[in-house]
């Protein structure tokens, strides 16, 4: 794939503050050659993007409707509002570009602080981002989503269904919501939900933002015997695995140990997360299984397993659960299956971000913007799509009590591993 980047499996956080803009002294495009670059993705998405066949999108007239609008843009924030709307309409919280500005939405999950689901005709607050300002303005799981900007939530999503889509997609509905709920980076969020018990809150929440953290990485010392790392969305980061390996040689002689993965939104690296797998195994093993819809010389069959090799200096053989939620994406989802499928791990938390695939970047040979695109499919090992798959040990939020149910349950399992 000469026109892609390197292949990651990996969800990139653009923040507000971490922008790439656009350079002033760009020498400027025309509307034509915004046009050409339309197509040209166009072209990649039907050759590459490896989710296109559950997607229910009119190649022809997304490339149609968008290459006219390409065609009007005078500059190149006008072309990325085109083309982030173009991108949309692939409902995929996995397809990002490599630049935002204020009023780019943000992204799902790592720029989200509300996960709603559309369960019998309602849109549920399945879960709320811990140390947010939708939890801090009183979002709970289980309340309902009855409004979103001033309209019920029926008349949003009736608004929002385009003419590329050849079927009614639930996905591209929660889709729909979700990026609503998260917003761009500089308007308020203002939106409706409704208690259990019928109370209805209205609420105005400023643009989304990460919640603060302290290192790559927290221990925790739970009970005696027993304790969590959780990485702190820091699978990107190259001082991790020794971070890591300082805290898990602290742990030695830890009857269990809980790896809380419940905050790696933004994915990562395997570079990074294959070294921190491997500590909890001895040898090679295989963790993921991947799927390529475009063969090459290297994979000629399409399908491999992702293999991790054991890693000293020493192995913790110790019971061990990993922690997950809706803000575990990406290379986070890979190691949680990979743990699992493995059978090193009892996985417990809630369904996770269920980001598709390992991504390619596609550069666009006018505006330059490259667009992120997951290529490869994957796989926990005994064969469920890895966006499909949830843990064993399945968290329901809505009916949970307690400051930290998902860590009280996951400290039960790992309690009853250990005897």
């Amino acid at each position: 794939m000469a026109s892609a980047m390197k292949r990651r499996d990996v969800l990139v956080g653009l923040s507000a503050a971490a922008l790439s803009p656009f350079a002033a002294s760009a020498a400027p495009v025309s509307g034509a050659a915004y046009q050409a670059d339309i197509a040209w993705l166009v072209g990649q998405i039907g050759a590459h993007y490896a989710y296109l066949p559950d997607r229910h999108v009119d190649l022809t007239r997304l490339g149609a409707i968008y290459g006219a609008a390409a065609a009007t843009s005078v500059d190149k924030p006008a072309f990325l509002g085109v083309l982030e709307a173009l991108l949309n309409e692939l409902h995929d919280h996995h397809i990002t570009l490599n630049t935002n500005n204020d009023h780019s939405p943000q992204l799902v999950p790592t720029g989200a602080d509300i996960w709603v689901v559309r369960l019998d005709g309602r849109a549920r607050v399945e879960q709320v981002r811990p140390g947010s300002l939708a939890e801090a303005g009183g979002v709970r799981a289980g309340d309902e989503l009855v409004s979103i900007g001033g309209r019920t939530v029926a008349d949003f999503l009736s608004s929002c269904r385009s003419p590329v889509l050849t079927a009614l997609d639930p996905e591209a509905d929660d889709f729909a919501l979700r990026t609503a709920l998260a917003g761009n980076h500089v308007d308020p969020r203002v939106f409706r939900i409704r208690r259990a018990d019928g109370v209805a809150l209205a609420l105005s929440l400023p643009p989304c933002r990460q919640p603060a953290t302290d290192g790559l990485l927290t221990i925790a010392n739970l009970a005696p015997g027993f304790a969590a790392i959780r990485i702190e969305n820091s699978l990107g980061e190259t001082g991790l695995v020794a971070a890591f390996d300082k805290a898990l040689e602290a742990q030695r002689q830890a009857r269990g140990l809980i790896l809380d993965l419940r905050n790696t939104p933004s994915g990562g690296d395997t570079g990074i997360a294959e070294p921190m797998i491997g500590r909890f195994i001895k040898g090679k093993q295989g963790y993921q299984r991947v799927f390529d819809p475009a063969p090459s010389k290297t994979f000629p069959k399409n399908s491999w397993v992702k293999q991790v090799d054991g890693r000293g200096p020493f192995t913790f053989t110790g019971p061990l659960v990993v922690l997950c939620s809706r803000w575990t994406g990406s290379m986070g989802e890979g190691m949680t299956v990979g743990l699992d499928g493995m059978k090193r791990a009892k996985a417990v938390g809630t369904r996770m971000a269920s980001l598709c695939g390992g991504t390619d970047g596609f550069k666009l040979p006018n505006s330059g913007l490259t667009a992120h695109l997951p290529t490869e499919c994957l796989y926990h090992i005994d064969g469920t799509p890895r966006e499909r798959w949830a843990p064993p040990v399945l968290v329901d939020l809505a009916g949970a009590s307690g400051p930290d149910p998902v860590l009280a349950r996951g400290l039960e399992v790992l309690r009853g591993m250990a005897g």
